[in-house]
């Protein structure tokens, strides 16, 4: 009896191939071109990669791509990890995206740009540094693969050209991820032999992964650091690496670069024959040119005897012209003296000693004037103030006939209220001292005393 086969639902079949396709890649890392790119507000990327034959559904959800540093363009070419799985809804094979970068020439080309500002922000390719390439070389140096196609181009230019020039080559890998190393030790080589004059670095053609080693850091540094003139002869004129900006000058292709280097013999030969023409023309031109000069000079010439007399009469006129000089230097000096004689009589200490003597004595007679002045100003304001101290002394009044009242005490009585009755008071008067006894006082106007008055005041002497 025939098995039935087996039946799966559609959502069944669905989830196994899921699962089957989740656990046999977890994880796998694919290139091609980035196409039909979403970018919604959710943040989720969607797009599809692609190259000739097929193209793959991706999806990078949001997580992912906020942390992502390259910002993916349709048409770039891109290198992404992810996982592969099927989209159980619609069936779809779908690639969930963890990372993706650039990849191909964008991202080398990335990459030489960084490199080339970085190194021309350090002064590498600065034309101050380059060291000028010699016109005739005596020996070359060849750094290139002894079996590419670069090295026959060279050295068959240099044959045809100039086939004198000895070359040495300094085989190196120029591609792949040894070529790099193998070239930076080539040039030490060169540099180490001291054979070569100028380097040649050089390759044929390629994409840019072939040429990719001319655009390392460390080749970059070897030449620039290089002590001999280094020619970069790197692929087709529209090849531009980084060795070709640090070298002391580039070629557009190893042709060229030998062409530079190896002066063309039959033009040489041209330009040899050329001045062989020129050289008898332009000696018999040098011969009359002599010529002409010594027959200028010898008319210029004059005869000893001739040259004698005029150098005598030059000597006796030059003599005349020192003794005028002489002499007016005398009298000019002469009149000079006398001019300090004159100036030192008129300062003569006796003349200086007279002059002060009679300024003294102006000044003494000033001096006893103003001092007799002086003293009688002096006289006659002191008797002024003596009449006038003399007007309110005490004792001039007394002398008119007045007396002061002292107590025992010596003070002076100004009033009534100074005394009691009985107190016994001194009366001065202009030949003496009166002795009295207080008995009696009475009050009066100011002005109002009189003989009576006193009388009955009995003041007793």
């Amino acid at each position: 009896m025939n098995q039935s086969p087996a039946v799966f639902q559609v959502s069944e079949l669905a989830e196994q191939m899921r699962r089957l396709m989740e656990t046999s890649y977890p994880e796998v890392w694919i290139e091609g071109e980035l196409s039909s790119l979403s970018a919604p507000a959710s943040g989720h990327l969607y797009f599809s990669l692609k190259d000739e034959r097929s193209q793959l559904r991706c999806a990078m959800f949001k997580g992912r791509a906020g942390i992502n540093r390259y910002r993916p363009k349709a048409g770039d070419l891109v290198r992404v990890r992810a996982k592969i799985s099927v989209y159980t809804a619609r069936g779809d094979l779908q690639c969930i995206v963890q990372h993706i970068e650039e990849a191909g020439e964008g991202l080398l080309q990335r990459q030489f740009e960084q490199l080339k500002q970085s190194l021309n922000a350090e002064g590498l390719f600065d034309q101050s540094h380059k060291q000028a390439v010699p016109s005739f070389a005596k020996h070359i140096g060849l750094i290139t693969s002894p079996s590419g196609a670069a090295v026959r181009d060279i050295i068959t230019t240099f044959k045809r050209r100039c086939p004198g020039i000895p070359i040495t080559l300094y085989p190196a890998t120029v591609q792949g991820d040894t070529a790099a190393a193998s070239i930076v030790e080539a040039i030490q080589s060169a540099v180490q032999h001291q054979r070569a004059d100028v380097l040649i670095v050089s390759r044929g053609g390629g994409s840019l992964e072939d040429l990719w080693c001319f655009n390392h850091e460390d080749v970059a540094r070897a030449i620039y650091a290089c002590p001999i003139p280094i020619v970069s002869g790197v692929g087709h004129e529209v090849d531009v690496t980084i060795a070709d900006l640090v070298a002391d000058l580039r070629a557009p292709t190893p042709t060229a670069a030998a062409e530079m280097l190896s002066p063309d013999t039959d033009q040489l030969q041209t330009q040899v024959m050329a001045l062989g023409f020129r050289l008898p023309r332009s000696f018999a031109r040098l011969t009359q040119r002599l010529a002409q000069n010594v027959d200028m000079t010898a008319r210029q010439l004059t005869h000893p005897r001739e040259q004698l007399v005029a150098k005598s009469n030059r000597l006796t006129a030059l003599a005349t012209q020192l003794e005028r000089a002489a002499r007016r230097e005398v009298s000019s000096q002469q009149r000079a003296t006398s001019a300090i004689q004159a100036r030192f009589m008129h300062s003569h200490p006796s003349r200086q000693l007279a002059q002060h003597s009679a300024n003294t004595f102006q000044l003494a007679r000033r001096l006893q004037r103003v001092q007799t002045h002086t003293l009688s100003s002096a006289k006659q304001q002191f008797a002024s103030l003596a009449g006038q101290l003399n007007l309110v002394s005490p004792l001039a009044t007394i002398e008119r006939g007045f007396s002061i009242a002292r107590q025992q005490d010596d003070k002076i009585v100004r009033s009534i209220k100074d005394v009691t009755t009985g107190e016994r008071i001194d009366l001065q008067v202009r030949d003496g001292l009166i002795h009295c006894q207080v008995e009696q006082t009475h009050e009066v106007a100011a002005g109002k005393l009189t003989k009576n008055t006193r009388q009955q005041n009995g003041v007793d002497s």
